[in-house]
């Protein structure tokens, strides 16, 4: 009989301006007290509301990590003293981060130890812990934390791992501040989710962790259940108009948890009160038959701390389970979505069985994950991994490019010329591509190469990608646009997140299944190919790309696979 395995939410820690440790925090928001104040946080001291952490709450670790590390190790360090767990081979960690040590970025191309690498940033954490095993780092946008524990119930699953921690954070940094501003996108005040007068998001930054595990003398009385993630295919920038993307994610999460709508006791929304991502929402909410039930944004509290936001969210959602309450939205008054949603500005107290937690993200990525307490969770069959076959497979690198082993074009090597002969080769004009930095225009091509004479459907497609420099090749350009004095552009600002090359994909060929973003300090072909065997045994999809899309400072390699189900 297959071994049946139950995901546990073990001991948690935040770390926000509003104190250190998930007590305080939850204590916090029960008085509603919100961290958002005026901070100066953009390039010319332009003064922006924005939730930020006082020095003085950052535990001072180890002065050779930076402000970022420290934070992720103080509440990492916090559950491992919690929960006993050792590092030893069973234990895993997983970080969610977007921007990382982008703090430490100037306007020259870093050297190849340098922490704005994500995991070089995820090695100086993990040898503070004393954590041999290598980090999993997920870089997806803003449902990257979302994402996280997601991955961290799967390792389980799989009986990769006994406990996962998972470690989200970023920081508000005027690199990632003057981005949003630039978008037009921040509010001058305390955001307002889902409310009439919503203007825009407040920003944050914050530490968080979470302990997953399949041992439930450690659980805090909730279990990870199902969980989904889609990509809208609609747009880099903006949500779906429909909502049927993240509608689907939520509807894939529910049938994992064994649910329906009607089981759900409250859904925590990203509700980032920004005008098109609360009306999606609303969409999504109605199409999966939950915009009757209770519905709170934590934003007004903290703001949107990026990768933090779905792990400390997360760990919010646990105390509201285990309180039987369900927080308020602070500042809402009167619902200005396209659909009504239950949504309060006061703390409400309810039979809290399970919640829903969803987010969106630029890329077009969405999430969803279900948490029940443990009296209502269900254990789920470990499944033996699908046999697979490689359809194609396509590999850029030196002037070159190589379909299933054969090479079919061959120019020079300067990326430049190489990458316009490649698309005139390709001979499928699309206006866009000359917009889009150079790690989407690698990825468009692979992906055009392997796809190529694949029937498929929209949601049978699974995209899971991975470099080592993340986005850094476009972030020195915003850097270099700061330094120079001038304002953000939005144009280069949205290609700041490496996930967006999949968005470009999923774009150009109408795929909505799941993308997933890892950053790993090499290409390591079998960690990310049983990860793309995991999603074919899932039985949700019959195809999966996967492999590696590397470029910074001219400097190129791509290795993709588009591999199915026997």
């Amino acid at each position: 009989m297959a071994e049946q395995t139950i995901t546990y939410i073990g001991a948690t820690s935040v770390l926000t301006g509003l104190g250190f440790g998930t007590e305080a925090n939850y204590n916090s928001i029960m008085l509603y007290k919100s961290g958002i104040k005026p901070q100066p946080l953009m390039p010319d001291g332009t003064l922006i509301p924005a939730q930020t952490i006082a020095n003085d709450l950052i535990p001072d670790a180890d002065k050779s990590l930076t402000r970022l590390e420290r934070m992720m190790y103080s509440v990492a360090n916090d559950v491992v003293a919690q929960s006993g767990v050792k590092p030893d081979s069973r234990l895993g960690i997983v970080f969610s981060t977007t921007k990382g040590n982008i703090a430490e970025l100037n306007t020259s191309v870093p050297d190849d130890k340098s922490r704005v690498f994500l995991s070089v940033l995820a090695h100086n954490v993990c040898q503070k812990l004393g954590i041999g095993e290598e980090p999993v780092v997920v870089s997806n946008a803003c449902i990257s934390g979302v994402v996280a524990v997601s991955v961290a119930s799967r390792l389980i699953r799989a009986g990769r791992y006994d406990n996962v921690i998972v470690v989200g954070a970023d920081e508000a940094t005027p690199f990632v501040v003057s981005g949003f501003v630039g978008f037009k996108s921040v509010s001058p005040t305390i955001c307002r989710p889902y409310d009439k007068h919503r203007d825009g998001l407040s920003m944050g930054e914050a530490a968080g962790a979470i302990l997953v595990t399949r041992h439930r003398a450690l659980s805090r009385g909730v279990a990870v259940e199902g969980s989904a993630m889609t990509n809208d295919a609609n747009h880099i920038s903006g949500p779906s108009r429909t909502g049927e993307p993240l509608s689907a994610a939520i509807n894939e999460a529910l049938s994992q948890s064994g649910l329906t709508p009607d089981d759900i006791s409250f859904v925590n929304a990203h509700g980032t009160a920004t005008l098109y991502n609360d009306e999606m929402e609303s969409k999504a909410l109605t199409l999966s038959g939950l915009n009757s039930k209770p519905i709170n944004s934590l934003k007004p509290y903290f703001g949107h701390t990026l990768g933090a936001s779905g792990v400390i969210e997360i760990a919010m959602c646990v105390e509201q389970m285990r309180n039987s309450l369900i927080f308020g939205t602070m500042g809402f008054e009167e619902i200005g979505t396209p659909h009504p949603l239950n949504v309060s500005a006061k703390h409400r107290e309810a039979q809290t069985n399970h919640c829903l937690k969803i987010a969106s993200g630029f890329g077009g990525c969405n999430a969803a994950i279900v948490l029940s307490v443990e009296a209502k969770a269900r254990a789920v069959e470990q499944k033996t991994p699908a046999d697979y076959s490689i359809l194609h497979s396509c590999k850029i690198a030196n002037g070159r490019v190589t379909v299933d082993n054969h090479t079919v074009i061959t120019t020079t090597e300067d990326f430049d010329k190489f990458v316009r002969e490649v698309y005139h080769f390709v001979n499928e004009p699309n206006m866009k591509f000359f917009k889009m930095d150079d790690l989407c225009k690698l990825g468009y091509l692979a992906a055009h190469f392997v796809l190529q004479g694949v029937d498929y459907k929209a949601d049978e497609v699974a995209i899971v990608l991975s470099n080592r420099s993340s986005s850094l090749d476009t972030d020195l350009r915003h850097e270099q646009t700061l330094a120079a004095g001038q304002p953000a552009s939005p144009a280069i600002f949205v290609y700041t997140l490496a996930n967006i090359v999949m968005g470009e994909i999923c774009i150009k060929n109408h795929i909505q299944g799941e993308t997933t973003f890892f950053i790993s300090d090499k290409y390591e072909n079998a960690k990310i190919e049983r990860y793309a065997q995991f999603l074919l045994t899932s039985g949700r999809y019959k195809y999966v790309i996967f492999g590696w899309c590397e470029y910074l400072n001219k400097k190129y390699n791509v290795d993709i696979q588009l591999i199915t189900t026997k």
